[in-house]
């Protein structure tokens, strides 16, 4: 993790003393371990590894021969040919990313695939330039007025130059909607998040300027010959984005689900290791006394699936974990102070806690994940009931409307759901789901925890409405459509919450799904690709013939992430509902918060896991994320005192 500050008006006074060190006892706080600092002139910065090693405890950033200086955390997935390109060291990542932006300015960022976030100072010019990697990026938070700027991988480091730590209630309400289309706020007010793909300027005196260097979106439509060329080419990349994730690494593992996404990854993450060499999974189930209870579509319980796959490959090591005793609240005031925030997907993570902790005990350095599969290569092709219909195709949007599994409903009501609605406005598509294909509130209403005064006088929903977020609408007309809808939220700060979990456990977390050129390959494929005769998915199954069982390939029931949510909530429902009394007696976090329907679910507690939204979607999510909305404003409020 970086950490970087600079006083514009540096008198030596008790701020500035020390500074380097007090940036690198913050990266550290909480987490141990030794971090570099150097001071040079008024601008000082500190470094924390994720592992310690010798390497690192003499780090300092690079000086470029113009006198600029960078510094560099991440990772390149191409060192090697930037380097040959500029006769530089391709093991000098921070010099090596100095070096290419001196040549090519912004284009080095689109020319350099990896994850990474770069800060580079000027002092001649008295300017800073923050930039962040395309498509993922550890997170860099900032801060700038007319005396300081300071930048850093947490927010921590930010208090610890002098940076007021005050709650930005524009994110808490923003979050409890899941509305995080503003990709530069952040929890506290000053503080601001430097989005993916832009590059951010910063001078003294100046607002800041963003350049937005890279779009995914614009990519070029990809072409082949015949299926089995996009099928080459396909697993081509993702062998490459495996292998790359794993360079540098002693001791990888994956983690491992019943889909169609994992699978991939770990079968070529061990083709990668040394003949006879391990594979280590990692992979989540329900607690002994889930009463296995599933929507229609899901599936509770994935050990099943994942035995008989590391059967058929005796190279993996299976590990499995139930969680055991994890609630969703497991560690949240840990995750308070390494993020800097509570975004509202962090309830259903504690499944992480398991298999890192998993993972450690394994020694894996390196947990290999899959998050970008549903993005690219195992994308279900939705925009196909619209876009064939567009095309003039009926004979493949035919097969789309018959051959979906898991639909009752006539093909008149299916053409009517899938396709037609795509094409109604906003309002008359929420009053056609009400009436006539899903009856109840919208699903966002259930399972956000704020107040209807408070989401109205905080401005939380008007900020939503003119986002033009619909949680619960994605009908894409087209694959650009469907990309523009996936990406409106960013990727919901998961790059916060992951980057919390390494500090937690010490082991990298990487998604060969996610490599650059594997993914602009992916969103270039034409809509046949993903849904073909009726089939969705089609290319990650084309991909899984012959390397999974075949009721695995073709099983259509999506993974249950928190199947025992039930088990789990309801042994600790007293607590809740003790700590709810204990919040209505705070006026203002009472008045942030629908109490009276938290506690109204928590008292009619089902004897049986519920599986229709409209009876637990309360339960399962506003429940959990209003405690932690509750939770994080104390500890804001008392961190302040």
């Amino acid at each position: 993790m970086l950490a970087f500050a600079w006083r514009w008006q540096d008198a030596g006074d008790s701020l500035s003393t020390d500074l380097s060190k007090r940036l690198a006892s913050s990266l550290c706080a909480g987490i141990g371990g030794h971090a570099s600092h150097v001071q040079m002139g008024q601008i000082h910065w500190a470094f924390r590894p994720l592992r310690s090693d010798l390497k690192t405890r003499s780090w300092k950033p690079s000086v470029l021969p113009d006198g600029r200086i960078v510094a560099f955390h991440g990772y390149f997935d191409n060192a090697d040919a930037i380097a040959k390109q500029l006769g530089a060291d391709p093991d000098d990542l921070t010099g090596l990313y100095g070096f290419a932006v001196q040549r090519w300015g912004d284009e080095a960022n689109r020319r350099i695939i990896g994850e990474y976030v770069a800060i580079i100072a000027d002092p001649a010019r008295g300017s800073v330039q923050l930039a962040r990697s395309p498509l993922r990026g550890p997170p860099l938070h900032y801060f700038h007025d007319d005396n300081l700027i300071a930048a850093a991988s947490v927010p921590r480091a930010l208090f610890a130059a002098g940076v007021e730590q005050r709650l930005n209630e524009r994110r808490l309400g923003d979050s409890a909607l899941i509305n995080f289309t503003n990709r530069e706020e952040s929890w506290f007010e000053g503080v601001s998040r430097v989005p993916t793909d832009c590059v951010i300027q910063l001078e003294p005196g100046r607002p800041r300027v963003l350049r937005k260097y890279y779009d995914l979106l614009s990519m070029p439509n990809v072409r082949l010959k015949s299926d089995a060329e996009y099928l080459a080419r396909a697993s081509e990349l993702l062998d490459e984005g495996v292998r790359s994730c794993m360079a540098g690494f002693k001791r990888p593992g994956s983690t491992l689900s019943a889909g169609l996404d994992t699978p991939q990854v770990a079968v070529r993450a061990l083709a990668a290791l040394p003949a006879g060499e391990k594979l280590p999974t990692f992979t989540f189930h329900p607690e002994p006394g889930y009463d296995g209870r599933e929507e229609p579509n899901a599936l509770g319980n994935e050990r099943p699936f994942v035995e008989a796959f590391a059967a058929m490959h005796p190279g993996l090591e299976p590990h499995f974990t139930a969680n055991e005793g994890y609630g969703h609240d497991h560690r949240w005031r840990d995750f308070f102070h390494l993020m800097g925030g509570a975004p509202s997907g962090l309830t259903n993570m504690y499944v992480f806690h398991g298999l890192l902790t998993e993972a450690a005990k394994a020694k894996c350095d390196v947990l290999l994940l899959a998050e970008w599969g549903n993005f690219s290569f195992s994308d279900q092709g939705a925009w196909g009931f619209v876009e064939y219909l567009l095309r003039g195709n009926l004979r493949q949007l035919w097969l789309a409307l018959t051959r979906l599994q898991r639909d009752d409903r006539s093909i008149a009501w299916r053409f009517l759901i899938r396709t037609a609605s795509a094409f109604l406005p906003g309002p008359l598509w929420r009053l056609a789901k009400r009436r006539y294909w899903r009856g109840g509130p919208p699903l966002l209403e259930l399972m956000q925890p704020l107040s209807k005064a408070y989401r109205a006088s905080s401005g939380a929903d008007a900020r939503l409405k003119a986002s033009g977020l619909e949680i619960e609408r994605y009908q894409p007309w087209s694959r650009r459509h469907a990309q523009r809808l996936l990406f409106m939220t960013d990727d919901a700060e998961g790059a916060e919450i992951y980057q919390a979990f390494e500090q937690m456990y010490g082991v990298a977390m990487r998604d060969p799904t996610a490599y650059r050129p594997f993914v602009e390959f992916c969103f270039g494929l034409p809509v046949k690709m993903f849904m073909r005769d009726g089939q969705t998915r089609w290319l990650a199954k084309e991909m899984a013939k012959g390397n999974m069982p075949e009721e695995q390939r073709v099983n259509a029931r999506n993974g249950r992430w928190d199947a025992d949510w039930h088990l789990r909530m309801g042994r600790k429902r007293k607590e809740y509902l003790a700590e709810i009394d204990e919040i209505s007696k705070d006026s203002r976090i009472s008045e942030m918060l629908d109490l009276p329907r938290l506690r109204s679910v928590l008292e009619d507690w089902p004897s049986e896991t519920p599986v229709d939204p409209q009876d637990y979607f309360t339960r399962e999510f506003a429940v959990p994320r209003g405690l932690m909305t509750a939770r994080f404003v104390k500890y804001v409020e008392r961190s302040n005192d």
